[in-house]
């Protein structure tokens, strides 16, 4: 006796009218839209003043090998007395101190201790080789 198998039917969903349909309610809504140019929003956007800071650079001492002090004011460079640290800093808001990086760090603490018992809170470090 044979073995019979029965085919079974797949059902399968046809989706070519459904995209047909699709595409059909794409172009539909597609060609009724309006744009409306007059419906924009107008923003007040605010302004900003920027004022340009003064360019004033601070003043530069500079601390070499040997300990010599030197002050670089206005784009000039010259030797400084560092007991006469007082005269130098009058009128001065910021200080950058230079130093060798081979140079003691005490000197480098005493230099600032100097430059803050001047008042001035704008305190710039920088070390070179």
């Amino acid at each position: 006796m044979g073995k019979y198998r029965k085919n079974k039917n797949i059902l399968a969903v046809d989706l070519t009218p459904l995209i047909d349909v699709v595409f059909l309610l794409l172009i539909f809504f597609m060609v009724t839209t309006t744009f409306d140019k007059y419906g924009q929003i107008d923003i007040d956007i605010p302004t900003a003043n920027v004022e340009s800071p003064d360019k004033k650079l601070p003043l530069e001492i500079i601390i070499d090998k040997k300990g010599d002090y030197f002050a670089i004011k206005d784009g000039k460079t010259f030797p400084i007395d560092i007991d006469n640290l007082g005269n130098i800093l009058i009128g001065i808001d910021s200080v950058s101190v230079t130093a060798d990086k081979e140079l003691k760090y005490q000197i480098v603490m005493d230099t600032i201790t100097k430059i803050k018992k001047q008042g001035i809170e704008n305190l710039g470090i920088n070390f070179y080789e």
